[in-house]
């Protein structure tokens, strides 16, 4: 009996052992799941084609293809074998387990859903179109699109409606002004009289220009913003952007009214360059134009530039490059501020505009994206538009921040 009492007092204690050691297992688990929540951690191991979570610094799902911020082993953890989501007729990367563009059949290393993802129209999501997931976007698809909205266009000034005056070409370093005349002879103004033309002029003067100081948007702003995006869905350019990004799943996957959200969190959503203060936004930085230190920074848009000549704020000094039609990259000084080069689509209405770099914004982030536009003579060129995406805060369902877009020139 005493044995029996003995035996079952060392069973007692290595059970308390035992349970003591499982209860540490959890806590550890337990600590290592707070700190992965908390952004600590950087793999997709365990995460794969979970939600997008922001208080992770990187996502796991099909998403992040498409948005660039997949975690560093996403490839290697969740598409073991290599994914053509989000790939459709990249060059070729070496870095990459398999490929996704037309040569790869010939040379024998196509990722294993090629066919299905790239020649068959389907998408991210295998073509179930009963959910969300991003459809990828091949390039040829951008430039057949790009140039649609291109030939829709009707509020674009035409022949006549702007004498540009370029004089001399200069170095985007010089301090030295190369062409005393304006670059702007004259707009017609019958062009700028057009809505949406109205509404971009009506949001060009509500922003401070300095970076590091806190922008506030009035209930009149709020107004504004929302007038020209209205404005812009309403226009053939606007609508088939939303019907291209609806297809793809980069729309909201809902109605008219969710994509007009997305594009106002996007482009006027503020964050924060400099100072921690909440003091640009995308629509800023690139349709007005900001003061960086010493420097102009963005400034992207023909509107503006001929508007803020016509109140002498503006010098221009030359231009840097030139391709048609009339996307110009021009030398200037504002408000005694220096600006590098400004790319910018010369007679282009701001839908037109803001349809191209959302297009590249959306499809192609942090990237250079080639679109199909029209010269005056007819003829369709290939152009390259360079995106950049603020990826230190978010404006919420996977969106990005527009941080820069505009021609390569």
């Amino acid at each position: 009996m005493r044995n029996f009492i003995q035996d079952k007092g060392v069973t007692h204690s290595r059970l308390e052992t035992e349970l003591q050691q499982s209860m540490m297992k959890i806590a550890v688990i337990l600590l290592l799941v707070a700190l992965a929540r908390q952004g600590y951690g950087q793999s997709c191991v365990g995460r794969c084609n979970d939600y997008a979570d922001h208080s992770y610094t990187c996502e796991c799902n099909s998403y992040c293809d498409t948005y660039g911020d997949c975690c560093p082993d996403y490839i290697s953890t969740c598409l073991p074998t290599g994914s053509c989501s989000g790939r459709c007729d990249d060059l070729l990367d070496s870095s990459m387990p398999c490929q996704c563009n037309s040569q790869c059949e010939n040379h024998g290393d196509c990722c294993s859903d090629y066919n299905s993802i790239c020649n068959s129209g389907g998408g991210g999501d295998g073509g179930n179109t009963g959910s969300c997931n991003a459809i990828s976007v091949s390039n040829s698809e951008i430039q057949a699109v790009s140039l649609e909205m291109w030939d829709l266009d009707v509020n674009r000034a035409g022949a006549g409606d702007i004498i540009l005056n370029p004089q001399a070409t200069t170095s985007d370093s010089s301090t030295v002004d190369n062409s005393p005349e304006p670059f702007f002879t004259a707009v017609n103004p019958a062009v700028l009289q057009q809505p949406t033309y109205q509404a971009l002029i009506a949001l060009l003067d509500n922003y401070q220009k300095v970076e590091g100081i806190d922008e506030v948007s009035s209930p009149q702003e709020e107004a504004e913003q929302d007038n020209f995006l209205d404005l812009f869905v309403e226009t053939a350019v606007g609508a088939r952007l939303y019907d291209f990004l609806q297809s793809k799943n980069l729309a909201g996957c809902a109605d008219i009214a969710t994509f007009k959200d997305y594009l106002k969190r996007m482009w006027f959503g503020f964050y924060s360059r400099q100072n921690n203060a909440m003091d640009t936004s995308g629509f800023e930085h690139v349709f007005v134009g900001e003061i960086k230190t010493n420097q102009v920074s963005g400034f992207h848009n023909w509107v503006e530039l001929y508007s803020r000549e016509q109140d002498a704020s503006l010098n221009y000094y030359g231009y840097v490059g030139m391709s048609e039609p009339n996307l110009y990259g021009v030398h200037f000084s504002w408000d005694g501020y220096m600006k590098g080069l400004s790319g910018s689509s010369i007679g282009t209405s701001p839908e037109m505009d803001l349809a191209l770099f959302t297009l590249c914004h959306m499809t192609r982030p942090a990237a250079q994206c080639t679109v199909n536009i029209r010269t005056e003579s007819g003829s369709v060129v290939s152009r390259p538009i360079q995106t950049w995406t603020w990826t230190k805060t978010y404006p919420g369902d996977g969106l990005k921040y527009v941080a820069s877009a505009y021609f390569l020139i």
